[in-house]
This record gives structure tokens, sequence and C-alpha cells, in this order.
């Protein structure tokens, strides 16, 4: 169940209610002796992901497309020879 956070309009105080998603919202505040209205309040989330991406970036060392193909097979290298020596 998520948790989330109102403020008094009329004291300012401000308080934490675990609700189900289907709850309807609380409408007064909860404080001793206050009948104030209260609104939810919206905070930033506490982990923000920055960068192209993560996961798929993280821990790597190089692509695959950044390694230089190899030419130095034996096999292209013995037909070349063969060629020239013909």
């Amino acid at each position: 169940m998520p948790i989330y956070e109102y403020q008094c309009q009329k004291c300012g105080c401000r308080f934490e209610v675990r609700q189900d998603f289907d709850d309807e919202p609380i409408t007064q505040c909860q404080n001793n002796g206050c009948d104030g209205l209260v609104r939810r309040v919206f905070s930033p989330p506490a982990i923000i992901f920055k960068g192209s991406g993560f996961y798929v970036t993280d821990n790597r060392h190089g692509k695959p497309a950044d390694k230089e193909p190899s030419d130095s097979s034996p096999s292209s290298d013995n037909k070349t020879s063969q060629a020239e020596t013909d």
C-alpha cells in the first residue's frame, strides 16, 4: 500500500497516511482540535536515474561495435602470398 502525505491548510501540519489505491483521499486534518481542510502533497521521487540508461550501460567496458575487425586470419594471408608467387 502506498503512503500519501497530506498538509493542513489551517494549521500547516503535515502527516502521512497509508492508504489503498481505491480509498478516498482524506479531507480533514488529523491534528487534535483542528478541523482544517487538507491537501495531498506531491514530493519528488526518492531515487533519480540520470544518464542515457540504467542497467544497459552499467558496468560495460566496451561495445562490440567498438572492436576493430582483425584481418590477420591465416587463411587470408596464405591466399595472397600464393597469388603473388604464381
